[in-house]
């Protein structure tokens, strides 16, 4: 056997029984299997380092940080074949064991591209399999400055599948960019194929034909055909989505069959028909991920399936070398008879997953190895303590320039608004009432059904907070009554009413309740519109904010003033920053330039930040990012015209963080002063700066080597009835989950 088949031994070879007892080791005295809990997911596979606990110890690990396990387990000899694989399994608190998948942290991307540039010529990537083909059917070519994997049908064809390190699955797509040599060539796509090889095929035909089909032993089975640009000697990027029992085939980016197909959980892969040859620059294939409360993650340390040397003093019996896993659910044995082997597998337990499920101080997980088919126990289970650190709230921050809390209650409580998880994206309101210390949802079972959290503004007024949330085809109001609320607090009184249909160019809202029970909500369609609710709940038809303007406006900020006038601040895209106001009695003001130079990309949209309105001096201040980076603010009190622009900050500033139209940075009113909270845009490291009577101040730091992507901050009270600037802000999750932390500090005197 030589070639692909070669390559497949280590990728899909197979592994242990399922046994928990070793065979009989060297003279001595037998010894129970052990294991270790290493905390630190970048230390070398093999150094005797950075443990968390010692040899067989319970340790304790932190909440949505990973770590890592290595376990050791007795050796059986048996290595061939896909039922010998092992897998690892979990339980909480004594529940019931489930297998432990494969999801990334903080951001669980299901994606693995294959390209060949670095491949030798003639060699194969291993991990796939065989199933059809003998020599050598695939092969590495130079193709002028680039090299391919070129596969040759020869008179019987050929088919091989990929090994994906998150294992079998129904819903896949294979993205491949690909040429068809010959006006009769044809290739394949398959999915959803198991061990004796029937599944699904897409064929894509140099005649142009695409045809879905159902493969079993032998035979095929024609489901559906189209025809598509599919010329020989053409590169094409096709993709082939299945998922949720659907299958969707694009070529060039445009859909060319889209239809139902129930899909079996199997590999992907490719075909190729006799007398046909095909050429793949690159493969893509991608899961559907999902953030559980336990999974397996990828590790720095070392490379995924590294050789494991003897660190633990547990197992009797002559050592063969394990594995160092990394985002993969199977791990391979070794062929040894007898002793033991050690295996380290890299691991998060997180505060929020999706569900969703929610983790606590004091959770004790148990892990342990099984046979991946029966899964029967093989070696120890392994235990450890969760802590969930102070201020540590996890989930996912909510991506969008307006208001999302900390919003304190009249008795005290802290509230902000997030999601569970990147891959759950139901509407959580948190809730602290040891000053930010611990956080926990509150009144899940009435949440808002509307997902899709990407534009929200809040306000708190009385023991309300009324919510604006706008998603690509229509805007939602809610309202939360907060714990001081006298009747029912800690609930939810509206949800998911429908306040507009529009479909957004980019989803951006902003909300200003106003003192006579209205509100005014100022949201991106096609451009900017307005709507009013009326006291008693009748929302008005949109009405365009600028008529006559003929670019895009966009990034819309509004704050209260004076006589319930409503200041509005935004952004169009030739780099603007204007100023309007509108009246109770709907009058809007003309428009007052603010700033230039923020710009002109979708990127640069949320230039304006949250507005902060000081009532006591009638002042309004409009903070904004420049295309620079750097934050600028200009105040207007009363009807006087706007300030000088004032620097914040010569920083520059992050924008567009993890795929998110906002500055990253926040302004908020301390005690008639102001505090702007900033994300660096070079190091990532979140500042604060504060203006008092002697301007703005020098820049101070409030978390370092964070990676941080958004921030959003609120003036309080503690305790012990000081001022506090409280915040919340996303410390590296690059829109994933997990890193949302809670910080206060101390603000300086006011200027007034």
């Amino acid at each position: 056997m030589t070639g692909l088949r070669a390559a497949v031994l280590f990728g899909l070879a197979a592994m242990m029984t399922a046994s928990c007892v070793g065979a009989p080791g060297a003279p001595g005295t037998p010894q129970e299997p052990t294991f270790r809990v290493r905390a630190d997911l970048a230390a070398p596979l093999n150094a005797d380092t950075a443990w968390a606990g010692r040899t067989g110890e319970a340790a304790t690990v932190v909440a949505d940080r990973p770590f890592r396990l290595r376990l050791e387990a007795p050796n059986t000899g048996r290595n061939t074949g896909r039922d010998g694989a092992m897998a690892l399994q979990v339980r909480r608190n004594g529940g019931a064991w489930e297998g432990v998948q494969a999801h990334d942290f903080p951001f669980p991307e299901r994606e693995l591209t294959v390209s060949f540039d670095d491949e030798p010529l003639g060699a194969v990537r291993a991990g796939w399999t065989l199933l059809e083909g003998e020599d050598d059917p695939f092969r590495v070519v130079e193709d002028g400055v680039e090299r391919v994997l070129r596969g040759d049908g020869g008179e019987d064809g050929l088919a091989a599948i990929y090994a994906l390190p998150w294992g079998a699955s129904a819903d896949v797509t294979v993205a491949a960019r690909l040429r068809l040599h010959g006006e009769a060539a044809s290739a394949d796509i398959v999915f959803g194929v198991d061990a004796a090889g029937a599944g699904h095929a897409v064929r894509f035909s140099a005649d142009g034909a695409v045809t879905v089909l159902q493969r079993t032993a032998g035979a095929e089975t024609v489901l559906a055909e189209d025809q598509a640009d599919l010329a020989p000697s053409a590169w094409r990027a096709v993709e082939v989505a299945a998922e949720n029992g659907r299958l969707e085939i694009e070529i060039e980016g445009e859909t060319v069959f889209d239809g139902a197909l129930a899909a079996q959980p199997g590999a992907p892969g490719l075909a190729v028909r006799p007398g046909s040859r095909v050429d793949i620059a690159e493969i893509t294939f991608e899961g559907v991920a999902s953030t559980p409360q336990a999974s397996i993650v990828s590790s720095a340390g070392y490379e995924p399936n590294a050789p494991t040397t003897d660190l633990l003093d547990g197992a009797a019996g002559p050592f063969s070398p394990g594995l160092g896993l990394s985002l993969s659910e199977r791990a391979r044995a070794t062929s040894a008879a007898y002793g033991h082997s050690e295996y380290e597998w890299p691991l998060v337990i997180r505060r929020l997953s999706d569900g969703p499920t929610v983790s606590d101080d004091g959770d004790i997980f148990e892990f342990r190895m099984v046979d991946a088919e029966s899964g029967a126990p093989i070696g120890p289970a392994a235990r450890v303590v969760l802590s969930v650190p102070p201020g540590h709230l996890g989930g996912a921050y909510v991506e969008t320039p307006g208001r999302i809390g900390p919003w304190q209650a009249a008795n005290g409580d802290l509230y902000f608004i997030m999601e569970p998880s990147e891959t759950d994206n139901k509407f959580m309101m948190m809730k602290s009432v040891d000053g930010g210390r611990t956080w926990r949802e509150t009144d899940a079972a009435n949440r808002p059904l509307t997902g899709d959290l990407e534009a929200v503004d809040a306000r708190l007024v009385g023991d309300r907070i009324h919510i604006i949330h706008q998603i690509t085809d229509s805007v939602h109001y809610h309202v939360f009554r907060t714990s001081d609320h006298p009747t029912q607090p800690d609930t939810w009184e509206i949800r998911d009413e429908i306040a507009a249909d529009a479909t957004a160019l980019a989803q951006m809202a902003t909300i200003t309740p106003r003192s006579d029970g209205s509100l005014v909500s100022v949201f991106l369609a096609d451009r900017l519109h307005f709507v009013v609710r009326s006291p008693d709940g009748v929302w008005s038809a949109p009405v365009a904010l600028d008529r006559e303007l003929e670019r895009i406006n966009a990034g819309p900020q509004a704050a209260l003033g004076r006589a319930d006038m409503v200041h509005i601040a935004y952004f169009t895209d030739d780099g603007r920053i204007w100023h309007r106001r509108l009246s109770p009695d709907g009058t809007l003001s003309a428009r007052t330039l603010i700033a230039h130079g923020a710009g002109s990309s979708r990127a640069e949209y949320g230039a304006v930040l949250p507005l902060v309105y000081n009532a006591k001096a009638d002042r309004l201040t409009i903070a904004y990012r420049r295309a620079d980076g750097r934050l600028w603010e200009r105040a207007i009190e009363g009807d006087a015209p706007p300030s000088a622009p004032t620097l914040i900050t010569a920083i520059p500033v992050v924008t567009q963080a993890a795929d998110s139209q906002q500055a990253g940075a926040d302004l908020i009113a301390a005690d008639g002063g102001l505090t702007a909270l900033f994300i660096d845009e070079e190091t990532r490291s979140l500042f604060s700066a504060e203006k008092t009577a002697d301007g703005w101040s020098e820049p101070v730091l409030r978390a370092g080597g964070v990676d941080a992507a958004w921030v959003r901050g609120a003036l309080i009270t503690t305790r012990q009835g000081e001022p506090a600037l409280a915040y919340v802000f996303d410390a590296g999750s690059r829109g994933g989950t997990g890193l949302n932390r809670f910080g206060r500090f101390q603000p300086a005197s006011p200027h007034e």
